[in-house]
């Protein structure tokens, strides 16, 4: 695969399978793998119920047992390193997941991320407003987002001169595309400059509302020198530093977003914000303190 080496990423398919229990949580019903009556006459000997439980169901509930079992320690380590608390616990059943009463709202934040997952346009432009607030409360600086689905309808010949309209001229190049496309977003979907003053190094955020799949997002990163040139002018990354940054509708532990940077080819790592992050930051200044300042 382009960009990644995946021998170093571990199957996080638990991961998937646990948000889909908190939507479950949250929405409330009976559970999928539950029912009253078993229509036995269209099953197979080996496939028959036990009881009023068919065999599927007893092994969609076994697993849904050990899928939790791995991904609710997993969660809470990543909420915990941020400073939160996993508003779900196992119910009593061990098969499903409900929320702790005085998270509630908490829980029901995530498990409105865990729904949208996957859901393409307006949805996704949600998220993607949501993933630059985030990621702007977390590191500041004079930051811009240019992703489509835009709030006007601009194209991109139009964005792009607004954008730099909102450029200093030591950051504006000379360089205008003759032939630009009627709409996107030339794979950037967020901008910072950091520290302006003293000519700081460019974040670069590309937003997915998907799980962790370096497949969705890999080959962008080579687009990347492009991109910059599109909406600057010039190929910006040859004159500072580019940190990448991916937002993605998945929980990591910073373990796993540290893996996923050293699995990457040498100068192409990037940074993952997940969900997680999204949730810290909307939270951010209210029960949680964060920055920390020693002068030694």
């Amino acid at each position: 695969m382009s960009g990644t080496s995946v021998g170093t990423i571990p199957n996080l398919s638990f991961v998937q399978q646990g948000r889909l229990l908190e939507i479950e949580a949250i929405e409330g019903g009976r559970q999928s793998n539950e029912f009253s009556t078993c229509p036995s006459a269209e099953l197979s000997e080996d496939d028959g119920p036990v009881g009023l439980t068919s065999t599927d169901d007893i092994q969609e509930t076994e697993e849904r047992v050990n899928d939790l079992q791995m991904y609710v320690p997993y969660a809470q380590r990543a909420f915990k390193q941020r400073g939160l608390t996993y508003p779900f616990r196992i119910s009593s059943s061990r098969a499903s997941l409900e929320d702790v009463p005085i998270h509630a709202d908490l829980a029901r934040d995530c498990a409105d991320l865990s729904a949208v997952v996957g859901i393409s346009k307006e949805v996704a432009k949600q998220f993607e407003l949501r993933a630059f607030r985030a990621l702007h409360e977390l590191i500041g600086g004079w930051a811009v987002c240019v992703g489509t689905p835009r709030n006007d309808g601009t194209g991109c010949r139009r964005a792009v001169a607004r954008f730099r309209n909102l450029l200093r001229d030591s950051e504006r190049g000379m360089y205008e595309n003759p032939d630009p496309p009627k709409s996107g977003d030339y794979g950037m979907d967020g901008v910072w400059i950091l520290g302006r003053e003293w000519g700081g190094p460019v974040v670069l955020l590309q937003v997915k509302n998907s799980f962790f799949d370096t497949e969705k997002f890999s080959s962008d990163f080579f687009r990347q020198s492009d991109a910059l040139r599109q909406w600057f002018g010039k190929r910006l990354d040859q004159r500072r530093a580019v940190i990448t940054v991916v937002a993605l509708n998945t929980i990591l532990t910073v373990e796993q977003k540290e893996a996923a940077f050293e699995a990457s080819k040498a100068g192409s790592g990037y940074h993952i914000i997940d969900i997680v992050d999204i949730l810290f930051a909307e939270r951010r200044g209210t029960d949680v303190v964060r920055d920390t300042r020693d002068e030694m």
